[in-house]
């Protein structure tokens, strides 16, 4: 009679693997994005989507950089601690924005949909812009034996991508392509001691006292 069992087992234990696996697909798709602009590549349009006339979008990101908007150099006296608020004045203003033909700006809002995906951290919408005033913030710096020049400075980093909007029609494929620019809108704020040749070309202490002119 045991040996007669065994099978049994084995068949329901098949049926159940068979019926548990095909799970793994519809759970997966609950993390895939919505359809807008797709980040990476694309594929040639079939001749179903040139029937259909579909649309297809895309981002790359091709740049990322760090970007001073804000600055003030000052002169910290030795032997004295350093610890009170700087009012930074502005540099440069950095806004969100898209450079491309009409076709391409008609769907601006899915291409900055998919910008913070393809960045991998929120950036701006369209038409933000960081502060076009001057910035405050409280800085403290130990006491030296040695007179000392900082930088005090406020930045965002940027990202430059590259947008693609391809359409199938009956005419054939047509692709269009253009810039779209964005930052992250957490701002890093700091100190820098003078002079540039300090640091290493094209950190960010290097780029804040050369900016600074120091």
């Amino acid at each position: 009679m045991s040996t007669s069992h065994r099978p049994v087992r084995r068949l329901l234990l098949v049926v159940l693997v068979a019926l548990v696996t095909p799970l793994a697909g519809p759970l997966a798709v609950g993390s895939v994005a919505p359809a807008g602009a797709t980040t990476g590549e694309m594929h040639r349009c079939t001749t179903g989507e040139i029937r259909d006339g579909k649309v297809m979008r895309a981002i790359t990101l091709k740049r990322k950089a760090f970007s001073m908007t804000h600055a003030e150099r000052k002169r910290v006296p030795k032997g004295t601690t350093f610890s009170q608020s700087v009012t930074m004045s502005k540099q440069r203003v950095i806004e969100a924005s898209i450079k491309a033909t009409a076709t391409v700006k008609a769907d601006a809002g899915a291409f900055f949909a998919k910008a913070s995906v393809e960045a991998g951290i929120e950036v701006a919408g369209r038409y933000q812009s960081t502060s076009s005033t001057s910035v405050t913030e409280t800085f403290t710096i130990h006491p030296s034996k040695k007179r000392r020049v900082f930088v005090f400075y406020s930045g965002v980093d940027t990202f430059a991508f590259k947008v693609h909007k391809r359409v199938c029609n009956l005419g054939g494929q047509k692709d269009y392509y253009g810039k779209l620019g964005s930052f992250n809108e957490i701002r890093e704020t700091g100190a820098v001691r003078c002079p540039h040749s300090r640091y290493k070309k094209g950190s960010i202490p290097y780029q804040v006292t050369l900016g600074a002119g120091c």
